[in-house]
């Protein structure tokens, strides 16, 4: 039974959800988790705060999985939710706690030995650290961008379909983020 739902697809696990299938929910979080994940990571540092958000997704998912009506992807679906409870956490973060997070930082830390060649280590993470800075000083409709096209290496037309928008609008939304990164990058290594 497992193996056949392992072959399902998204929208094929959702309607089986829907009819009560319970294991189909285990295999949807399965599935879907690592992505959840990234998405969450390329604005929160930490993995525990990463964590919680994340299972406050898929709680999401479960209670709102009737609203999902096929006009595009799931996994679209998902971004979107994935998305608006993470900007929900990190406001009720900021409401609520004396720990403030750090401004919203893109680029997760190479993972590497830090004995292996620690010079080498020190002017990566520095780099990293530079990336991150620059990337958390971008509005978010251009950090988003960025993100999806350079890391995820997501194209035009997939960024459109994800963020619901035209591909001219990604296009225009991608020059302008470039040229506003190496600004704010230039000024930061002039500076340092």
């Amino acid at each position: 039974m497992e193996r056949e739902l392992r072959n399902q697809s998204d929208e094929q696990l959702v309607q089986l959800i829907l009819g009560g299938n319970e294991e189909g929910m285990r295999i949807l979080v399965e599935r879907h988790r690592p992505f959840v994940l990234t998405c969450i990571c390329q604005t929160v540092q930490d993995r525990h705060l990463a964590e919680d958000i994340a299972q406050e997704v898929f709680v999401k998912v479960y209670r709102r999985l009737h609203t999902f009506r096929g006009d595009s992807k799931w996994t679209t679906w998902l971004y979107r939710l994935t998305r608006n409870q993470l900007i929900d956490s990190l406001r009720r973060q900021r409401r609520g706690a004396a720990d403030r997070l750090e401004p919203a930082t893109i680029v997760a830390l190479p993972h590497q030995d830090e004995e292996a060649m620690p010079e080498e280590w020190v002017i990566k993470r520095e780099r990293c650290e530079q990336v991150r800075r620059t990337l958390g000083s971008l509005p978010d409709k251009y950090r988003t961008v960025m993100v999806l096209y350079h890391m995820r290496q997501r194209t035009y037309a997939e960024i459109a379909e994800q963020l619901q928008m035209p591909v001219r609008t990604v296009e225009t939304r991608l020059y302008r983020a470039k040229a506003l990164f190496k600004n704010v990058w230039n000024e930061s290594v002039g500076a340092v």
